[in-house]
């Protein structure tokens, strides 16, 4: 990631490196948002202002930064505002090159700084320390929610939406009227904005957890750790299964697939939320329009700006 990033900073011009650069401020590292560009201002360098020399320099760093899962969902992610830009009716600014990059700190070996990465629907922080990458706050979003790609079907949030169904209906009875909430909630808590809040855990224990059930538990937490290199992810895994025991899952909405629904899980290090949007029309809500957030309280950025 630091040599993809160097690679990068030096196909700019210095007012392109003025811009795509700035401090580790925490102003600065929660400036991202998952809002279209005319209802967000941002800064860096949005792609469909570099060359492709540059966009495929950006290109290097994601890669290098991520899994090929990690990737794989960020293309996609970006391809569906494609569609949704050709879709029109929105009247919005959309399109799969309409995102941001942007660097806070000095890339070095040493010290720690970050890359940021974002537009509608999307936003990857990853910050680095030495050898250590922080994958948090990421923020998935998909508006379709699934399309269609070289005659082939694409969901940029599949596992997270199935593995999540899969879960709940291994649940029996009462641990599944523990994990529904009584409290309606149509949308993440923890999204852009809100660094500083904290959620109280509701919903059904993991303790209570069958084998079986402990193992759904953990491949759909997986889903937001994979994307991490394979080396980082691994030691993210082996923390939350060791944490399993301090793990809640809450449910709200209807359990049979193909409804809209809201879940969230909250281990000792990482908060998820996931959330089918409301509205009517193609491509507007329900289960054609996802939200999601990855938080670690007291770890997003890397913990904070400090170096």
């Amino acid at each position: 990631m630091l040599a993809a990033t160097r690679a990068f900073l030096g196909t700019l011009d210095e007012t392109q490196k003025t811009t795509v650069m700035g401090e580790r401020t925490q102003a600065n590292l929660s400036q991202w948002s998952n809002l279209p560009d005319q209802l967000f201002k941002r800064a860096g360098l949005r792609m469909d202002k570099l060359n492709s020399g540059q966009q495929e320099a950006v290109r290097k760093i994601l890669q290098t930064a991520l899994s090929g899962q990690g990737y794989r969902q960020v293309t996609r992610i970006t391809a569906a505002d494609g569609v949704l830009a050709s879709s029109g009716g929105m009247n919005l600014d959309f399109g799969a090159d309409h995102y941001w990059i942007r660097i806070l700190g000095t890339p070095s070996a040493s010290g720690k700084w970050t890359l940021q990465y974002g537009g509608h629907h999307l936003a990857v922080n990853a910050t680095m320390a030495g050898d250590a990458v922080t994958l948090a706050p990421t923020f998935w979003g998909a508006q379709p929610a699934g399309y269609t790609e070289a005659s082939s079907e694409v969901e940029p949030l599949c596992g997270e939406t199935v593995k999540a169904f899969k879960l709940v209906e291994a649940l029996d009875d009462t641990q599944r009227e523990a994990a529904v909430l009584t409290t309606p909630v149509k949308e993440i808590v923890l999204g852009a904005g809100q660094d500083d809040k904290t959620l109280a855990a509701e919903g059904v224990k993991a303790s209570t957890f069958t084998d079986e059930q402990k193992s759904l538990l953990l491949d759909l937490i997986s889903e937001w750790i994979t994307p991490l290199n394979a080396e980082q992810a691994a030691a993210k895994l082996k923390s939350a299964e060791d944490g399993l025991a301090g793990t809640t899952f809450a449910w709200y909405r209807e359990t049979e697939i193909g409804n809209p629904i809201y879940y969230r899980i909250q281990g000792p290090a990482f908060t998820i939320e996931f959330a089918h949007q409301q509205g009517g029309g193609a491509n507007a809500g329900g289960i054609t329009h996802i939200h999601s957030i990855y938080r670690e309280p007291g770890n997003d950025y890397g913990a904070g700006p400090g170096s």
